[in-house]
């Protein structure tokens, strides 16, 4: 408590203007921004594609405050154009402190561009938000920041790659290729996945510990198919996804540990197989999968301590095996034929395709069901708006 009062006390409080504090460019010229801070520095990073601006100029405006007089000596802007690029960094006291710099930096687009190059922040200790965004589109944005939530509405790029540390990442995203990353915070996002320009396969990254995971991915229009992998430790993970036309084969991963794994999958459309896996330990997973037609669909869906349903349609054609101990392993559907018919262990077949899936827990039951596309729950997908 005594080191959060000083804490409170020496919050930086004395405004400072500094050269450079206000940078003009023409991002016809420069549609490539880095923004960096080096030093004790703390703050918020504010992107903004600006309607009342006219004049054609983008603008990088930073506000400081310091602790003390004497860390104005040590506050400094460069900023460096070359190689159609912007390169704006804000330096501040280096020496072991506290964070005695406090900065707001709002990055401004004229409304009259609608696409820029690349966006690199690498700020630590600093928040990343935006407003007006849905008009404008990157071909890259990367940031690297620490102890401080992401929260960004309709961002669009080929490429998206936020990474924090300590705190939660929400909003909306639009990309061909997203990285979602961060650690003992949330990620909650409704993503819209996009044919990306270099050719490879679209696909998702969401990465973070101690936290929930929250996501709604919309990938009808990609053709490229998706490879997703979505994972938190010591917290619940949810995920609902749906799939458009491809031509080739999926992948979806969700895993945590210790906590419960949801996933609702629509992938009937895609025409092309499918692999999934859901996994996580001492804690549930519910898994509904409308399966593509007439596709290979390969399924895993593994914990301990607790119970395992997969809920799949009837397309499903091939193999299943399920396997825990001491509780009942049920499969319930229609054309089943079994090979091991035990309390714990079920393996067997439907229909005569090369599709497989795998249940497996311990000290808990397992529960597969086929059912016809229009009884699954995976097609509450559709109606909330994966």
């Amino acid at each position: 408590m005594f080191a959060s009062l000083v804490g409170l006390l020496h919050q930086p409080s004395i405004a400072l203007r500094v050269p450079g504090d206000d940078t003009t460019f023409n991002p016809k010229e420069y549609p490539n921004v880095t923004i960096i801070a080096q030093g004790k520095v703390q703050g918020k990073i504010r992107l903004i594609h600006n309607t009342a601006d006219d004049s054609g100029l983008g603008l990088i405006s930073t506000r400081i405050w310091v602790t003390k007089d004497n860390d104005k000596e040590e506050v400094a802007i460069r900023t460096r154009f070359e190689d159609r690029t912007l390169t704006f960094t804000l330096e501040g006291p280096r020496r072991f402190a506290n964070l005695n710099i406090y900065h707001e930096t709002t990055i401004s687009i004229p409304y009259s561009v609608r696409n820029m190059e690349n966006l690199i922040i690498d700020i630590p200790n600093s928040s990343f938000s935006g407003d007006g965004l849905h008009n404008l589109y990157w071909n890259k944005i990367k940031s690297d920041l620490s102890n401080s939530s992401i929260a960004l509405e309709t961002l669009h790029a080929d490429t998206i790659d936020l990474r924090t540390s300590n705190s939660s990442i929400s909003g909306s995203y639009e990309a061909g290729h997203i990285d979602l990353n961060t650690s003992n915070g949330s990620i909650s996002a409704k993503l819209v996945v996009n044919e990306p320009r270099d050719g490879r396969q679209s696909s998702v990254t969401t990465k973070t510990s101690n936290s929930g995971l929250e996501l709604h991915v919309n990938a009808t229009p990609t053709s490229k198919g998706l490879w997703m992998d979505n994972s938190t430790r010591n917290g619940k993970a949810i995920v609902g996804c749906l799939l458009g036309p491809a031509t080739r084969g999926s992948y979806v991963s969700v895993t945590s540990a210790n906590s419960k794994v949801e996933l609702s999958l629509d992938a009937s459309q895609t025409g092309q197989p499918l692999e999934v896996h859901t996994k996580t330990s001492n804690a549930s997973i519910v898994s509904s999968i409308m399966v593509p037609q007439d596709q290979p669909f390969k399924g895993l869906a593994q914990s301990s301590n607790s119970s395992v349903t997969v809920n799949l349609t009837e397309a499903f054609q091939g193999r299943f095996d399920l396997s825990t101990s001491n509780s009942s392993a049920i499969v319930e559907g229609a054309h089943l034929q079994f090979e091991t018919d035990k309390k714990s262990n079920k393996k067997g077949s439907r229909g005569n395709g090369s599709s497989d899936v795998k249940l497996a827990t311990s000290n808990a039951s397992l529960n597969l069901r086929f059912y016809p596309a229009g009884d699954s729950l995976a097609a509450d997908a559709k109606s909330d708006g994966y």
